[in-house]
């Protein structure tokens, strides 16, 4: 979502011109009461205080992920290291290992250098220094001491840490004791939860929204962001770090399918208000090329044009990496009214001619940049030209993680078409929108 990104994660809203909607408007204007911040602020305080409770007390264990396409080894090394407590994703090759880190940020990295693929060994170690990964590789394999220092080194010039090299077999108490040593993890006993395969199972899993506004529209409430929880029985709402860790491809593929089948509905049942709410959840490539996502989005898709629909967020650096295989989609899905929007863009190397070769209606200034610009000459430079660049591309510039009016006023200024973030209010449920939208119906209309 980031599907799994917190409040990171993405919206996009164009509000079709001359369509005949009801236009509900929540001001942020020095004249008009913030109608819109004191309702959000309100209805969020039980989910507030829900996630605060259960983050507080929660305390994962080590992540580990284990690159070996030995199915039996793997399975074997696995179940061993699940039983002294560690969280272990299989994975039999690095073809989605881009998006599995970015979703899960793993704590350590076991790459098996197989002696007739060393190419995937290395694939591998590259898509860790793309994701900017920070924890630490563990190569091991049963070729040459030679070969396995070696790449090493490669893994070293990519400014990933690097663990001296193990000799395979290698056994389970050797790796607990570098989890241990290196205190990977909490290092503490994992706080009661949920996998996210059980959430799925027992239907368990649903979404919260923050509103996106349209700066140009004063103000617009246009759509919103979709964000996964789990609304578990007795430990009350999930934040995506309380079930993710451990998730397998299958587990993210149906996660990703929930979400879009949810978005749909969503954006469906706004357009039923009369509202063009655009509804954005985050996906991995990987995922969005597996999903039939124009046929799902046709089931719910309205006759009429007058709604807000889909819209996909796919991170930077996913972008870059697979843009090949994503145009090749991209078309297609543009047609079925499902655009795609580019998040977390100024981190990390830009490509900008990604920009010419996919379509992007979209392009979030990532959250790091957008905190504080109003006092950081730096930030708010980058953020001006970010701006531009988006403009330069027929793309809208969404602002995300805005948390203060002087913040929002510098962005505006240089002509950001929309924002999200806690100044607006925190993620809510559709009925806590709806009500967001029916106050802000009773209060003042007029332009400042």
């Amino acid at each position: 979502m980031r599907l799994v990104k917190e409040a990171q994660r993405p919206a996009k809203e164009t509000v079709k011109a001359g369509l005949p909607l009801k236009r509900t408007v929540v001001r942020l204007n020095k004249s008009a009461p913030p109608i819109e911040r004191h309702l959000m602020s309100g209805t969020n305080k039980a989910i507030e205080a829900s996630e605060a409770s259960v983050t507080g007390k929660a305390s994962a264990n080590s992540l580990c992920f284990i690159i070996d396409k030995d199915f039996i080894f793997r399975q074997g090394l696995a179940a061993e290291l699940r039983r002294t407590g560690t969280d272990i994703v299989e994975l039999s090759a690095p073809t989605r290992l881009l998006e599995m880190v970015e979703n899960q940020n793993p704590d350590m990295v076991l790459i098996n250098v197989d002696r007739s693929s060393p190419h995937e060994c290395i694939r591998a170690l590259l898509v860790l220094k793309d994701c900017g990964y920070k924890g630490v590789v563990q190569l091991f394999g049963n070729g040459d001491v030679g070969g396995l220092d070696s790449l090493n080194l490669v893994g070293s010039d990519c400014a990933l840490t690097m663990l001296e090299p193990l000799q395979k077999p290698i056994k389970a108490a050797t790796l607990h004791r570098i989890i241990r040593e290196r205190k990977l993890g909490s290092g503490l006993p994992a706080a009661e939860g949920i996998t996210l395969a059980e959430a799925l199972a027992r239907d368990l899993v649903t979404f919260l929204y923050q509103p996106k506004f349209d700066l140009k529209a004063r103000n617009l409430v246009i759509g919103a962001e979709a964000m996964a929880r789990v609304n578990h029985p007795r430990l009350g709402l999930l934040t995506p770090d309380c079930f993710l860790k451990g998730a397998d491809q299958d587990d993210l593929l149906n996660l990703s399918n929930h979400a879009l089948v949810n978005a749909a509905r969503s954006s469906l049942h706004f357009q039923e208000l009369g509202l063009a709410m655009q509804i954005s959840i985050n996906v991995g490539v990987e995922n969005l090329l597996a999903l039939p996502i124009d046929d799902i989005v046709s089931r719910y898709r309205p006759e009429r044009d007058d709604w807000g629909g889909v819209l996909l967020e796919v991170t930077s650096r996913q972008l870059m990496n697979k843009s090949g295989a994503l145009k090749s989609v991209a078309a297609k899905l543009t047609e079925a009214g499902v655009p795609i929007a580019i998040d977390n863009f100024g981190i990390g190397v830009i490509q900008f001619d990604v920009l010419n070769r996919i379509a992007c209606a979209e392009v979030k200034i990532d959250r790091s940049l957008v905190e504080g610009c109003a006092n950081d000459a730096t930030k708010l430079r980058i953020c001006k030209s970010i701006i531009q660049i988006a403009h330069n591309f027929g793309s809208k510039a969404v602002a995300v993680g805005v948390a203060n009016e002087a913040d929002l006023d510098a962005l505006a200024t240089f002509g950001c078409d929309l924002a999200q973030g806690y100044l607006f209010g925190k993620p809510m449920s559709v009925q806590q929108i709806d009500a967001l939208i029916a106050q802000s119906r009773l209060g003042p209309k007029s332009a400042a």
